[in-house]
């Protein structure tokens, strides 16, 4: 990459930095952003004297009380003057983003000049992670998380390290390859490790709504999110390949959020995005289902005046940019999953996610896991994923009947009903009724025959009347059995069985 003139850029360094800090006074302003300005000053003066350690150190110092744009233009310097090119243009391109139209043009076209130098191979990868902790790639510092844009890096090997408060904790090392375009999640582990989740950017499922959207409206959003998209280095997902993907799938699919992240899983797709406009009310409402994290990342609504032309333009791109970065920095924790054996079916709030071992960033909150494997008992657990934190579960699977094939995330699932509490009431009387009847049947019949006198008869003498309870005993008993096999049958007769579906909430 090209040098800064060397005079020119201490220079602006030294007068950006320096700030609004005295250079006679010798007492330590109050403001952070002061005082972090003069750490700056004190890190172009360490930087020039060739000291990097100290002028990173100081550099930290300064971010640690307060985030100034300046910190990103030292660290690029810095990283020039060490021939970290790659870190260098990163640094810069942030400086640039953070300054806007407030940036000189003669710094401007310097910075931009170095940043087209640049020839090596580059990749770029968004950095998740606690927020508010800081970053350091390779043992030199980065920024603040969430950082604002993705992070470019040299394609090789890197490792990463969080500092969350005082505890550090470091990745092992991740190989970058040229042109990746990734999301890095770093959550803090046990032992000082950082648990380092590397996913690749893929398809979005965009659904605008309603489907009889006007098309010069309907182009209108899709282009909008299109450019974000592109920017992401992502991609939206055709229609001929969603088309051919809810061939299978049940009518009005693409109307059911269950089975919009049956389809979205599916196909590989990272994210599926609901564009909702209400015309009517001047609105727009959008959601951001992450399919990785397993659950609604983020949800936004703007006004969008008229809704047409250049107004709606603007709402769309920029509740684009809004819900992709609330999605981007949504609490997340890790949860890593192991069985004995291996190779069990992960199913996580009835999706299919992989099979064990299976380590994955989930969002926040509650979900449910059932673990799968043929010839054995599924496993159930419930989770509640805590932000930053590492979830571990060491299931044994036991020998038993297993569910592997049946219905999952995207379609109807058939539950069978529990019964209702009339069918206990109801079956019980009648068996008890039955019971009783057949009792009084039977007895009828065993005295069918015996004597009737009032006083028995001397021994050998015949009765005079007989019992002949036959018919009334033989109908007791017959109506008893019937009324206790019907009350067995009323209780133990299968519900019937109905398709439910559950997901997430339909946009407003």
């Amino acid at each position: 990459m090209r040098k800064f003139p060397t005079v020119a850029a201490q220079l602006v360094a030294t007068w950006l930095c320096f700030g609004l800090v005295s250079t006679v006074s010798a007492q330590v302003d109050p403001d952070p952003r002061s005082r972090a300005r003069a750490l700056c000053s004190q890190a172009a003066e360490a930087r020039t004297a060739h000291d990097s350690a100290r002028a990173e150190k100081l550099l930290e110092q300064a971010l640690r009380l307060s985030p100034v744009p300046e910190i990103s233009l030292q660290l690029g310097q810095l990283a020039e003057q060490e021939g970290r090119t790659v870190a260098a243009a990163d640094h810069y391109r942030r400086y640039l983003d953070a300054m806007g139209e407030s940036l000189d043009e003669a710094s401007r076209v310097r910075i931009v000049s170095a940043q087209q130098a640049l020839r090596e191979p580059t990749a770029e990868v968004d950095i998740l992670g606690p927020s508010g902790s800081l970053l350091f790639v390779d043992d030199h510092l980065v920024g603040l998380l969430p950082l604002a844009s993705p992070m470019m890096l040299s394609a090789q090997s890197h490792r990463f390290r969080i500092v969350v408060k005082q505890s550090r904790f470091e990745s092992d090392p991740l190989e970058i390859t040229p042109s990746m375009r990734a999301q890095l999640h770093l959550t803090p582990g046990t032992s000082g490790t950082a648990v380092a989740i590397l996913s690749l950017s893929s398809e979005w499922l965009v659904l605008i709504e309603p489907t009889e959207l006007p098309p010069t409206q309907r182009a209108l959003v899709e282009q909008s999110v299109a450019t974000l998209a592109k920017r992401e280095r992502a991609s939206i997902l055709s229609a001929q390949r969603l088309s051919r993907a809810i061939g299978q799938k049940p009518a009005g699919c693409l109307n059911d959020p269950l089975c919009q992240q049956s389809v979205a899983t599916e196909l590989g797709s990272r994210a599926v995005v609901r564009i909702k406009l209400d015309a009517v009310a001047g609105k727009l409402h959008a959601e951001w289902f992450d399919v990785d994290g397993g659950g609604v990342a983020a949800q936004r609504e703007r006004s969008c005046g008229t809704c047409k032309d250049a107004q709606l333009q603007q709402a769309a791109a920029a509740i684009g940019n809004e819900l992709l970065r609330e999605a981007q920095n949504h609490p997340r924790g890790v949860l890593e999953v192991s069985s004995h054996p291996t190779g069990a079916q992960v199913v996580i709030d009835g999706a299919n996610r992989g099979v064990t071992p299976y380590q994955r960033a989930l969002l926040v909150g509650r979900h449910e896991i059932k673990l799968r494997l043929s010839g054995h008992a599924d496993y159930d657990q419930a989770l509640d994923i805590q932000s930053g934190k590492s979830l571990t579960i060491e299931a044994t699977l036991n020998p038993g009947a297993s569910t592997v094939g049946s219905a999952d995330h995207g379609s109807a699932a058939v539950q069978t009903p529990k019964r209702p509490l009339w069918r206990y009431l109801l079956g019980g009387g009648l068996i008890a009724s039955g019971v009783l009847l057949s009792g009084l049947g039977i007895s009828a019949l065993s005295q069918s025959g015996s004597c009737g006198d009032p006083t028995a008869p001397p021994e050998g003498a015949p009765c005079n009347y007989l019992y002949d309870t036959r018919r009334v005993g033989g109908g007791l008993l017959g109506v008893g059995i019937g009324l206790t096999v019907g009350g067995t049958l009323t209780i133990a007769w299968p519900t019937t069985a109905t398709p439910t579906t559950t997901g997430a909430a339909a946009l407003r």
